[in-house]
């Protein structure tokens, strides 16, 4: 690749693992034949232009940042099931986001057979599990608004019932840290607002009640987790976006482009590599990001 123009995410599709790239192209061409349940695939890439052409396009229309996102959660889903067992359940990835929290609407292949899996998982592989939420733990992924969901869950909430709308599992893994949450609609037909995997980014999962099999919280981690995940405060630096950003500004400041040339060709022959090794090129695209600011920095003090 010369690094004189992006060329989108089609020419470092072969960096996509495979079943992550299987389960795209899935999505992708149910929804160009019309089948059923796909209308909603991968839609970021259908926004306001004609239908992509083929896997790359669509990818590069959902931008690095959301393919990042899909990769490092494919990662946490093989990292905690090995056998993948959870990530087979994915039959199509829809809408993808980054905010307070990231991740994606799915439809599940079989949602009964993907709770027994999740269940089946609380013993864990390698020290990694997920553990059901407790009622008000998946207060959030029920139907309409906080309040009216907790006022339509008061009786499971005092009588220790189940979720009304859709049943949510967690990553047990670090408190405070990553992790995938995962969760599933109990309602047919399927609303597409319940189905989805996401990651938070700040787990308030501090161990498992192993005679309720659920999770238990940390009370102050519980409250900075879901400031966090519904009004995006204290949410990490998005690198690819915030990169993209500068080199967007810097297309408008033209007697300034010089300074910039050789990083921003450097960077668009990385970024869709980096963006397909998940956590590990999140990392280095953060390098990428500091290396930016430095060439700002210095540009500002000349």
């Amino acid at each position: 690749m010369s690094g004189s123009r992006d060329e989108g995410a089609g020419p470092h599709l072969s960096g996509l693992e495979a079943p992550l790239r299987e389960a795209l192209e899935r999505s992708l061409a149910d929804r160009l034949a019309g089948s059923p349940g796909a209308a909603l695939n991968l839609d970021n890439a259908f926004w306001g232009a004609p239908a992509p052409r083929d896997l790359g396009e669509a990818l590069t229309r959902l931008g690095p940042t959301c393919l990042n996102v899909v990769a490092r959660i494919f990662e946490r889903l093989r990292d905690i099931d090995p056998a993948l067992g959870l990530w087979s359940q994915i039959r199509y990835l829809r809408n993808v986001w980054c905010g307070g929290s990231a991740g994606f609407k799915v439809v599940y292949a079989e949602p009964a057979a993907m709770r027994e899996r999740l269940d089946g998982l609380l013993a864990g592989a390698g020290g990694r599990r997920v553990a059901r939420d407790t009622v008000l733990g998946g207060i959030e992924h029920q139907r309409g608004a906080l309040l009216g969901a907790l006022a339509r869950s008061w009786p499971a909430l005092l009588g220790g019932g189940e979720p009304l709308d859709a049943d949510t599992w967690r990553e047990v893994h670090e408190p405070d840290q990553e992790a995938v949450h995962l969760c599933v609609g109990k309602i047919e037909p399927r609303p597409p607002e319940l189905d989805d995997i996401h990651l938070d980014w700040r787990s308030p999962v501090v161990g498992v009640d192993e005679a309720a099999r659920r999770c238990r919280y940390g009370l102050l981690i519980s409250v900075v987790h879901w400031l966090q995940a519904r009004f995006g405060l204290g949410k990490p630096v998005f690198p690819f976006q915030r990169i993209d950003e500068e080199l967007a500004a810097l297309s408008e400041r033209r007697r300034e482009a010089a300074a910039w040339a050789a990083f921003a060709a450097r960077w668009r022959d990385a970024r869709w590599t980096l963006a397909m090794r998940g956590s590990e090129g999140a990392r280095e695209a953060l390098g990428w990001l500091r290396a930016c600011e430095a060439l700002i920095s210095a540009q500002e003090e000349a």
